[in-house]
């Protein structure tokens, strides 16, 4: 089959094309005319006749096939019609693509652009007579990445040109003289006619022994990450195969891609894979208003809904047999999903049933999840696994999946940790909510335990790939974002904040769990995140409240408000901030709010208010997590086995950035009205809260180990004088910004009253 190159691409036009999609729409029309004419005339006529003998065993018949070719070839028409429509709209959409590739993004970086015969291109940067044609790094890689975009686009759109031919061919049939041969709505019809066609295929050759080339997996990889996005590819795709055969074959690929080493074949089952995630969540994502009961639609044609789940749930429970390499390998359908669902945001109608009826399924059956013999945690050249990611582990657990999975769909993990398992109608276990099943009671205890990695080895610290899908699981919830979104911070639902309320409980319950090798010491990260992310609560929790309106209200609150809450925050921000990750979050989270309050209590101050009892109360709160936070660096570095190691790593994660006052800025910190002086309030607040947060570093790694190890609590000592200062000198700050004399003595009187109500609310770490 002849392939389409770049030149093919760059210069053909594409109008006789447009033009041959608008006669055929003409043709349609005129089709249409004819065959509702045949049907209501000519064949409605012929029905009702009074024929006998011979009119009635010929003419009637004939009369009713004529009626039916004149139907036939309005649908054929119509297929056909659709195909051109299609490849024209996206062919010229990728042809605009490749145009803007090549003279805009090529040209003004000096890159020539030459085809090859084989449809690829070359790319090279054009000779200069003022240099020595030697490029960067960042230039080369820039070259290589425009390479592989426009060599993507040509690859797309050869995957359109066969498509809507092999489409072409079906539509027309091998018979001349009879309409009525394959029916096609869309390209995407087609295209996931052969995506089918691929993975039956595929099915096919694995029960003989055999697997799809490398060209028809790339084929099927293109397919999928063209139309992943598609729904009606998805929807079509999965309905065809059906919940077993999809299972099937995701396993299939994803095991003979690890039976070769062949890295290109391993790389194409990783995309397919990827893909068939983004899939499936495009496919069981209801159509906006579809999920109204009141709304007329096709559920299996508009997404896969609760029969196609409900069949997907039974072939989930049930085991899956393979060959690989003459041994038997049997798993269940549930953990093959489990690697499909790391990919993809889907919508709670789908996946929160799925994860109940997988924890329900676990609680019933207890090694419930098979892992093959030679089967190792990290896949290689003799290991094996159905996660193809390079992290995550082998997949063998579903539930890393599942939570991975839930991680980036934020409905789903909200609505399935606000939930609970047991007490169904068949099921005869004992109700437990959904967060306890994975974190414990309130006392920290019956947490799930994890499975081992490889067989008979535990899994180490780094691979606890279960555990940390929990945490960006429980991130998502709380937060109502995907755990890894770069969007800003929102104001939370009362389900969210009940779950991080949940988990704050559960941390202070049994801090040991949660730090050092504690089993779910891996999560300390995202108790950092889901601190930061509720900053503004913690703080007013600590405040006792927020009566003067200065701490920003962030939509539902946790339900901290006991006296004894405040010692249960303790707790949990000791235990968290042992993380040095889950302490730059909290850190940059609380000089932010910190700042940001600062300047409200000053900036919307009353005539008659004193100016340093607001100042006191705006810093105390975050005075008190910052002690906390200190408290449990200190106690993190003296309990480490290389406790200046374990100094700079806290250095490190500090310098490393400031995701949480970037998402803070995105929440509306700029919202704080302005005072009339110059600059701009946000401005002041970001910047502080950034050299606020560079301070928290320890000067020297080795001196700062040194003084914890040898008296830790005249090491907090000093820091707290510190951070003091450090409240101080933002109290200036914000004072001479509002437009406030700081030399004035009742302003320097202020300044002291912060410093010491900073001091004092440090002291929470030698609780």
């Amino acid at each position: 089959m002849a392939h389409l190159t770049f030149d093919d691409l760059y210069h053909i036009s594409l109008t006789s094309l447009g033009s041959a999609a608008d006669d055929w729409k003409e043709m349609v029309d005129q089709l249409e005319t004819l065959a509702t004419d045949a049907r209501d005339g000519m064949v409605k006529q012929s029905e009702a006749a009074r024929w006998a003998g011979v009119n009635a065993d010929v003419t009637r018949p004939f009369v009713r096939k004529t009626g039916k070719e004149f139907s036939d070839a309005h649908a054929e028409a119509k297929a056909i019609w659709a195909m051109l429509r299609d490849a024209h709209k996206e062919l010229a959409a990728l042809q605009s693509a490749l145009k803007e590739a090549v003279d805009v993004d090529a040209k003004n970086k000096q890159i020539q652009v030459t085809g090859l015969p084989d449809g690829t291109v070359q790319c090279v940067y054009l000779h200069r007579r003022d240099t020595n044609d030697e490029h960067t790094t960042a230039q080369l890689d820039y070259k290589d990445r425009l390479k592989h975009r426009i060599n993507n686009l040509i690859a797309q759109a050869d995957d359109i040109d066969n498509s809507a031919s092999s489409a072409l061919k079906k539509i027309h049939g091998n018979d001349s003289h009879d309409f009525g041969h394959a029916k096609y709505d869309s390209l995407d019809d087609a295209q996931s006619a052969r995506a089918v066609q691929l993975a039956r295929k595929s099915l096919a050759k694995y029960r003989d022994g055999g697997e799809l080339s490398i060209t028809e997996l790339a084929e099927l990889k293109r397919l999928f990450a063209q139309n992943s996005k598609d729904r009606e590819f998805a929807v079509d795709f999965y309905k065809a195969l059906g919940p077993k055969d999809a299972l099937r074959f995701q396993a299939e690929i994803a095991f003979d891609a690890q039976n070769e080493g062949d890295k290109t074949q391993l790389k194409l089952a990783q995309s397919i894979q990827t893909s068939m995630g983004e899939s499936l969540a495009t496919a069981t994502r209801p159509p906006t208003g579809k999920d109204d009961p009141n709304t007329a639609f096709r559920e299996d044609r508009d997404y896969l809904g609760k029969a196609w789940q409900t069949d997907l749930k039974r072939v989930g429970r049930a085991p899956l047999t393979f060959q690989r390499n003459s041994a038997r390998v049997e798993i269940r359908g549930y953990q093959v999903l489990g690697a499909i669902l790391r990919h993809g945001s889907y919508d709670k109608s789908f996946l929160t049933p799925i994860a109940e009826d997988m924890v329900t399924f676990e609680r019933k059956h207890p090694g419930a999840w098979p892992q093959p013999h030679n089967s190792y945690s990290r896949l290689g050249a003799d290991g094996f696994g159905l996660n193809l990611d390079k992290d995550g582990g082998p997949g063998w657990d579903p539930m890393a999946g599942l939570l991975e999975g839930l991680s980036h769909s934020p409905g789903a993990s909200t609505e399935f940790f606000h939930g609970s398992t047991g007490e169904g109608e068949h099921d005869g276990l004992k109700k437990i909510s959904n967060l306890d099943y994975f974190l414990g009671d309130k006392d920290g205890k019956g947490a799930r335990e994890w499975a081992y990695g490889a067989v008979g080895t535990k899994v180490s610290d780094t691979e606890n790939f279960g555990k940390e899908a929990l945490g960006h699981a429980l991130e998502s919830a709380t937060s109502g974002r995907p755990y890894d979104s770069d969007a800003p911070a929102k104001n939370h639902t009362q389900e969210q904040a009940d779950i991080f309320d949940s988990v704050v409980k559960r941390v202070a319950a049994n801090p040991e769990l949660f730090k050092g090798d504690g089993e779910l010491a891996p999560i300390a990260g995202s108790l950092g995140n889901m601190s930061a992310e509720y900053m503004y609560d913690i703080q007013r929790v600590y405040a006792g409240g927020d009566e003067s309106g200065y701490i920003r209200d962030t939509g539902a609150e946790p339900d901290l408000s006991k006296p004894e809450d405040k010692h249960t925050l303790d707790l949990f921000l000791k235990t968290t901030t042992a993380d040095p990750d889950a302490y730059a979050a909290v850190t940059q989270a609380q000089e932010l709010v910190t700042a940001e309050t600062l300047r409200q209590a000053i900036t919307h101050r009353g005539d008659n208010e004193d100016i340093g009892n607001l100042a006191e109360i705006a810093v105390t709160p975050g005075a008190m997590v910052e002690g906390n936070a200190a408290q449990g660096r200190a106690d993190a570095i003296a309990a480490a086995d290389d406790s200046a190691q374990k100094a700079q790593e806290y250095n490190d994660s500090l310098t490393a950035g400031d995701g949480w006052i970037g998402r803070f800025v995105d929440l509306g910190i700029g919202a704080i009205d302005n005072i009339p002086v110059a600059g701009d309030v946000a401005g002041w607040v970001i910047e502080d809260a950034r050299e606020a947060v560079l301070d928290h570093r320890a000067a020297d790694p080795d001196d700062a180990a040194k003084k914890i190890q040898e008296n830790k609590d005249a090491y907090l000592t000093t820091e707290r004088v510190k951070r003091a200062e450090r409240a101080k000198q933002a109290f200036y700050d914000a004072a001479t910004q509002a437009g406030i004399d700081a030399k004035n003595q009742s302003v320097k009187n202020a300044a002291q009253q912060v410093y010491n109500a900073a001091y004092s609310a440090n002291a929470v770490e030698a609780s």
